[in-house]
Formats: structure tokens, sequence, C-alpha cells
């Protein structure tokens, strides 16, 4: 499908999208059998590794490796785990991981699949979540790409599966290392928690700059600017970029409603409390989406409508032209026939009465349009 036109300048910077859009295919074919595990999604990682964080209230110790046997050593400590597995490219290396710890065939097909819907389930003593990421693009690149992440909870243990080595879980980390505050206190479903609440407050910052944007095209629509100040392309692709965001933020509100309908004791009580909160900032953040989505659309309609409008205007002005010089047109092919008796021909003041004729009527014509302010 063509391009529209864009009545921007050329040379003019182009905006770019707030989110690197690209589809993922399936390369598995049809019918396979569950559990098969193919990694779904493009690579980001040069080798897939482990950055490990056992903590408790007094220390927090963090090691980084490439071996699934130094996970492993941590399946018999008391104390919350954290191991972060960076990259899921190699299918090998996840498939012996996971099958140590005993995970469920499916689950494993599911951490592989990066086109994985965002979820929440139980299967055994274990809870399973997909939800999406943004991560900030590498400067000088502006905007977002979307990632998966799926988080497997147990006892005293949380495994998060990542695309890529972002810096979106910086702060969470900082509270472990720092010691401060409930998270070295708390066992490991308030760092499940902490996790996905990181997710969900970087979707604000995004939403903070669509906003943004929003409000810069509304001020160039509002603000009677020219035509090559605005480029409905840009107009057009935020509409996409916030129904985008719309398809990422929605499903958060059904995964953490789950989590508080799910009967485990995996999560405490204190930790429900937490959830709740969650689940308020995911509803927020669904309002913001959908209020961006009806800004931008009356924005949208705005401008078909100035630009009809303008048209109109246009057509008024080009019409009223045209009607003035009908009647000129009439009396001008009236003289122009070629007939011998025709008096007006032989009068001397003839050809100056009929330019006053036509002098006349174009003047009557254009005063009353200007009275109708039709011109």
């Amino acid at each position: 499908m063509p391009e529209p036109l864009s009545t921007k300048p050329r040379g003019a910077p182009k905006r770019q999208s707030f989110f690197r859009r690209h589809r993922i295919r399936d390369p598995r074919p049809p019918a396979q059998s569950p559990g098969s595990l193919v990694h779904i999604g493009e690579r980001h990682e040069e080798d897939v590794h482990f950055h490990i964080i056992d903590y408790d209230s007094i220390e927090a110790n963090e090691l980084r490796t490439h071996s699934i046997e130094k996970c492993l050593d941590f399946e018999i400590v008391e104390s919350p785990t954290w191991i972060r597995v960076i990259g899921l490219h190699d299918v090998e290396k996840l498939a012996r991981l996971l099958e140590k710890r005993g995970v469920h065939p499916l689950i494993q097909e599911d951490v592989l699949n990066t086109n994985q819907r965002p979820k929440i389930e139980q299967i055994g003593d274990t809870l399973f979540a997909v939800i999406k990421v943004l991560v900030p693009s590498s400067p000088p690149e502006r905007g977002f790409h979307v990632e998966s992440l799926s988080i497997l909870l147990s006892k005293h243990l949380v495994i998060t599966f990542h695309e890529s080595d972002s810096d979106l879980y910086d702060p969470v980390l900082k509270r472990l290392h720092d010691g401060h505050g409930r998270l070295r206190n708390s066992g490991s479903d308030y760092l499940f928690w902490a996790i996905l609440d990181a997710v969900v407050d970087h979707y604000f910052i995004v939403l903070n700059q669509v906003e943004d944007e929003i409000e810069r095209l509304d001020s160039l629509l509002m603000g009677g600017s020219k035509d090559k100040d605005f480029d409905p392309r840009d107009l057009h692709g935020l509409k996409q970029d916030i129904f985008q965001l719309y398809r990422l933020i929605r499903p958060v509100r059904e995964l953490v409603g789950g989590l508080s309908k799910i009967d485990t004791t995996l999560i405490t009580p204190a930790t429900h409390i937490f959830l709740r909160d969650l689940y308020d900032h995911a509803i927020h953040a669904i309002e913001i989406t959908e209020n961006l989505r009806e800004t931008v659309n009356s924005l949208r309609d705005y401008q078909t409508n100035a630009v009809s409008l303008r048209m109109n205007e246009i057509m008024k002005v080009l019409t009223s032209f045209a009607t003035i010089f009908l009647p000129l047109t009439f009396l001008a092919g009236v003289y122009g026939m070629n007939f011998t008796h025709m008096p007006e021909l032989a009068w001397r003041w003839g050809y100056p009465a009929l330019w006053g004729v036509f002098s006349l009527v174009a003047l009557a014509m254009f005063l009353f349009f200007r009275r109708k302010k039709w011109l």
C-alpha cells in the first residue's frame, strides 16, 4: 500500500516510531508435538549467560557465569535467590536448565517463544508468568523495542528469562545491593512482585513520551501552523504506536488480577497487598492509554475536518469567481456569433458599452458575494 503524500519539505527530519516494528515468524511447522523446544525470536546476546543474586537480610552475594551447574548449586539454599537468564537462543542450554528444575514441557516451550502473549499460570509448585517489557533502543536511535520476559517463581527461587541484558531492572538490583527497604527482608514472592512492578512502571515513561508527542502535534494543529510544519504521517504513526502500547498493557490487568485469585502458598498475604497496588497501576496505565487513543483520534478527526474545511473554502472561492465570469462568458458568446444583422455591431459605442456592461456585472456580483461573506 503506497504511503500518503507528505506536506513536509524535503530534507526535514522524519519522526521515528516509539517502537521498532518487526514481525517475528514462527519457524515451527504446524501440528508439532506439545513441548517442542524451538526458539522463536531474535538473537540479542552472543552467549546465554546467568546473573545470580542470593540474598538475605544480612548480605547479598552476586555471581555471573555461563555454567548451568553453578545455577543448580543454589537449589539447596534456603535464602531467596534470583537467577537471571540472559539470552534465549541457546535451546540446548536452556532445556538442560529447565529439565533440571523439573519445569513442565509446555512452560519450557513458552519460555522460548517470544511471541507468547502475557499470561499467568500455576503448574505444580511453580508459578509461571509472561509479560512484555519495553527496552530503550541503543543511542542514537530513539524509542523502544518490545521484548518478552518470562518469570518462574518457586519456593526461595525466582528465575527470569530475558532476551537481552537491559538496565530496566537496575533499580531492583540496586535495592538488593543497598540492603535498605523491604526487599532484602522479604521472600522470593516479594522479588517476583518487584520485577513486575519495574516493568509496569517503565510503561509510564513511554506513556509520558507519547503524551508529549500528542501535545506537540496538537499545538501544530490548533496553533494555525503552516502545512509544512505538520506531516500527516506523524499522526498516523503515533496512532499505530498507541495501539501497540495498548496491546502490551491491556493483558497486564488480567495477569495481575489472576495472581490475586490463584490459591497458592508461594505468595504470602503481605505480598498480596502490593499485588493489589500493582493492579491499580496497571488499570491506571490502561486508562491513560485509552485516553491517548481518544485524543489522537480526535486530532485525526480535527485534521481531516480542517483539510476538508480548507478545501471547501478554496472551492467556494473558485466557484464564486467562476460564477462571476459566467454572465460575462454568455455576453461574449452572444456577440461573438458571426451573424450579419446584429444592430450593436454597427454602433460606434458598442465596444466600450459592452466593456461597461462587463465591468458593472462583474462588480455587482463581486459586491454581492462579499456581502454574503462568500469571498
